[in-house]
C-alpha cells in the first residue's frame, strides 16, 4: 500500500524513498514506492510526470496510476534500477502546478455556480486541459459571463484554501454532498475555500486562490438532463499574474460610475430572470447566495467605496433602486407560488384514494378465464360443498379408493333433512356430504344438463386434509372439460399448448407424460419447461438450475374422459368422447412468476 504524500503536501517536489518493486511491461517499466509525491490519474485530474533517479539509472515517469492500493509509476528506464534501491523522486513542477491551479479553479467556479443557480446536483468534473464541471439540472447559457466575472472576483480576493484528512463518518457530517463509492476504512480529505462549506477532494490544490490566475468560462453545454460548464485557466508562463490585491487594500478610483452602473444593471437583469424561474422553495437560498455576507451582489455593491467621492451618492441611489427592483421580484414570485399552492377549483371532482390491486390468485383466475373464453370455453360454477357421489363415485372411484378416506377428505358430519339447496334442487341424497377435494365434481353435473357439446371451465376452491410446508387445506383449482364427437389426444395437446403460450409466453413448451387417474383413460401428467432455464436444466454460467433440476416442472393432470364417467353423466361413450384437465391456480401462477 503506497502512502500518498501529496494529500498532505501538494507543494513537495522531491522525495527520497526505496523501490518496493520494479517490473517491465512491454516497452514500459513500472516502479512502486512505499510512498509517493506523484499524483495518479483519477478524479478528473491528470497524473503527474517526472523522474525517479537512482545511482545507476532513472525512470522517466510519463504516467501514474492506481492499482489496488499501490501507486504505479510507468515510464522509460535509462540505465538500471533495482528493488530495494534508494531513489529520489522528482515531479515536473510546471505540470504539477498547472494541475493544481486548474483543479482549484474548478472548485472556485463550482462555489459560484451553486450560489448563482440553486438546486443543481454535482455529477462529475474534469480538471485537465479540457476542463468542465457537470451537474444534473439546467443553467442558462446567458450566465456564462456572470459566472466567469464572479469567479475571477473571488480568485482575486486571495482566499486561503485549506485541506484536512477526515473519516467517512466525519465527512458525511461536514459536507452536503458525498460522492458514491468512497472507501470506508481509510482517511479521506476535505477541501475548504475560506468563506464556503467544505467539499470532498482527493487531488492536488493551491493554498490560495490568488495562485490560480485568471479563469475563462468557454461554454455552458446542456446535455439532456445534465449540463456542463467548460472552463480553462490562464497560462502563467505566457502571462504571469501578479499576486492578488485584497479588497481592503485596493486603491481608490478602480471603477467608474458608468462601469458600476453597467455592472449593476447587468446583474439586475440576470437576477430578475433567475427569480422568475426559481421555485418558491429555493427563493430564500437564491437570496442568500446574492445578498448574504459573501453573496455575489454584496461583493459588487462593496465596490461602491472604490468610486470617486462625488459619484458615491449617485451610486447609492442606483444600489437602492437595484435592491428595490429585485426585492419586488422576489416578493412577486413568492406570492405567485403561494397563490398557486393555495387556490383550487372547488368544482373539480375530488381525488379518489388509491384502491390497491386484486389478489394475485384473483388476477390469475381472471386471466385464465379470458384465455379459455377466446376458444369457446364457458366459465361455470358448481358446488364447493357437494355429495361424495359427484366428487368420487361418478368419477369412477370405487368406495375403497384412498381419496375417499377421512384422512384425505373433509366430510360434513350432518344429516340434511332435505335435499341440498342450490344447484340440483330436488335431487335425491347421494351419499355423504364433502368439501370438494377437486373441481372435477363439476364434470358429471355439467354432463347431466344434457347440453352437448361441452366446453366448460370450472374454477373454485378445493379442500384437502393436507397441511405442510408446500400444501394448505384450501386452495383454488380450475377444471377444463371438453366433450364432443371425435375428440382426440391431439386436441388435448393443442389446447394445452395454446394455454401455455397465452399465459406463459411463446418460449414455454409443454409435454404429456403417461400417468394414471381413475376418471381419465389414457391419463397424463402435464409438464411445462422451466421458466428460469427454459428447459435446459442449467443456467448460462453452467450451474444447474435450482428450480427444476431436469428442465421440466409438473403442472397438473389431464387425459381423455373415462367412458364410465360419460355414462354417469348420461352420455353415450360410443358416440361422444372428450378430454379433461385440472390444475391448481396457485401453482399455475407461481410457475409464471418463476417461484415455487
Amino acid at each position: 500500500m503506497t502512502k500518498l504524500v501529496y494529500l498532505t503536501d501538494s507543494y513537495k517536489k522531491t522525495l527520497v524513498s526505496k523501490i518496493s518493486t520494479i517490473t517491465k511491461q512491454g516497452n514500459q517499466w513500472e516502479v512502486i514506492l512505499p510512498e509517493t509525491i506523484f499524483y495518479p490519474q483519477g478524479g478528473g485530474q491528470p497524473s503527474d510526470r517526472g523522474e525517479i533517479v537512482g545511482k545507476h539509472g532513472k525512470l522517466i515517469v510519463t504516467h501514474v496510476r492506481m492499482r489496488d492500493q499501490d501507486v504505479v509509476h510507468e515510464g522509460k528506464l535509462n540505465g538500471h534500477l533495482k528493488t530495494g534501491e534508494t531513489v529520489t523522486a522528482h515531479i515536473d513542477w510546471t505540470s504539477r502546478f498547472d494541475h493544481m491551479r486548474w483543479h482549484s479553479a474548478g472548485h472556485v467556479l463550482h462555489e459560484i455556480i451553486i450560489q448563482t443557480v440553486p438546486g443543481l446536483t454535482p455529477a462529475k468534473g474534469e480538471h485537465g486541459k479540457h476542463a468542465f464541471i457537470e451537474y444534473r439540472g439546467d443553467i442558462n447559457p446567458r450566465l456564462k459571463e456572470t459566472l466567469e466575472k464572479q469567479t475571477n472576483m473571488l480568485i482575486a480576493e486571495g482566499r486561503p484554501i485549506h485541506t484536512e484528512m477526515v473519516s467517512l463518518e466525519d465527512l458525511k457530517k461536514r459536507v452536503s454532498w458525498v460522492p458514491e463509492h468512497l472507501p470506508k476504512n481509510k482517511p479521506l480529505r476535505i477541501l475548504q475555500i475560506s468563506g464556503f462549506a467544505p467539499t470532498p477532494d482527493g487531488g492536488t490544490q493551491v493554498k490560495n486562490t490568488s495562485e490560480i490566475g485568471q479563469i475563462f468560462v468557454s461554454e455552458i453545454e446542456q446535455l439532456g438532463e445534465t449540463v456542463r460548464v467548460h472552463y480553462h485557466v490562464s497560462d502563467l508562463t505566457k502571462a504571469p499574474i501578479q499576486p492578488a490585491i485584497k479588497p481592503s487594500a485596493a486603491p481608490t478610483n478602480q471603477i467608474t460610475l458608468d462601469a458600476f452602473r453597467s455592472l449593476l444593471l447587468e446583474m439586475q437583469n440576470q437576477l430578475l430572470e433567475l427569480v422568475s424561474k426559481t421555485a418558491s422553495t429555493q427563493l430564500e437560498q437564491l437570496k442568500v447566495n446574492y445578498f448574504g455576507s459573501h453573496g455575489i451582489a454584496t461583493q459588487l455593491i462593496k465596490q461602491l467605496k472604490d468610486l470617486p467621492q462625488l459619484d458615491r451618492k449617485t451610486a447609492g441611489i442606483l444600489v437602492n433602486e437595484f435592491k428595490s427592483s429585485v426585492d419586488q421580484a422576489f416578493t412577486q414570485q413568492l406570492n405567485n407560488a403561494t397563490t398557486k399552492e393555495v387556490w383550487f377549483d372547488v368544482s373539480l371532482p375530488g381525488i379518489l384514494p388509491p384502491e390497491g390491486h386484486l389478489h394475485i390468485v384473483t388476477q390469475a383466475i381472471i386471466e385464465i378465464t379470458r384465455i379459455f373464453e377466446r376458444i369457446g370455453f364457458s366459465r361455470v360454477r358448481h358446488p364447493e360443498v357437494d355429495w361424495d357421489y359427484y366428487a368420487f363415485e361418478s368419477l369412477n372411484m370405487p368406495p375403497d379408493h384412498p381419496a375417499r378416506d377421512e384422512w384425505e377428505t373433509f366430510f360434513i358430519d350432518h344429516k340434511f333433512p332435505s335435499p341440498l339447496k342450490g344447484e340440483g334442487q330436488g335431487e335425491v341424497h347421494k351419499g355423504k356430504i364433502v368439501l370438494t377435494p377437486h373441481t372435477s365434481n363439476g364434470q358429471v353435473r355439467e354432463m347431466e344438463k344434457g347440453k352437448l357439446p361441452i366446453r366448460m371451465i370450472n374454477i373454485a376452491k378445493c379442500y384437502r386434509r393436507q397441511s405442510d410446508v408446500s400444501h394448505v387445506p384450501m386452495f383454488h383449482q380450475f377444471e377444463g372439460l371438453f366433450v364432443d364427437k371425435n375428440a382426440s389426444i391431439g386436441d388435448l395437446k393443442g389446447v394445452m399448448d395454446y394455454f401455455f403460450k397465452q399465459y406463459y409466453g411463446p418460449d414455454r413448451k409443454s409435454r404429456l407424460r403417461p400417468f394414471h387417474f381413475q376418471f381419465t383413460e389414457p391419463s397424463f401428467e402435464v409438464d411445462i419447461n422451466c421458466g428460469v432455464c427454459l428447459g435446459k436444466a442449467h443456467l448460462p454460467d453452467g450451474q444447474g438450475c435450482k428450480l427444476c433440476k431436469d428442465g421440466w416442472l409438473e403442472l397438473g393432470g389431464a387425459g381423455m374422459v373415462h367412458p364410465n364417467v360419460l355414462k354417469a353423466g348420461k352420455i353415450d361413450p360410443d358416440k361422444y368422447n372428450g378430454f379433461a384437465f385440472g390444475w391448481g391456480v396457485e401453482r399455475v401462477a407461481m410457475m409464471k412468476s418463476g417461484t415455487q
